[in-house]
């Protein structure tokens, strides 16, 4: 859930951290059958090497600053 830091919707969101971070996501609303349940929230894939995962933590933070 990142209404916190921004109130883009999801795919918005999710280009933007894309472009801005080199994070992918998967916007939330895909997941749902009413997607504006979905609005706030992205989904990441965790099937990496540790020094991925590391790497996107790091990057993740820095985006959100």
């Amino acid at each position: 859930d990142f209404s916190r830091i921004s109130d883009e919707d999801d795919t918005t969101f999710a280009k933007r951290l894309t472009r801005e971070a080199g994070v992918a996501s998967v916007p939330g609303s895909s997941f749902f059958s009413v997607p504006e349940r979905g609005r706030s929230l992205v989904r990441f894939a965790f099937c990496k090497r540790l020094a991925t995962l590391e790497e996107a933590g790091e990057r993740l933070r820095a985006f959100t600053g």
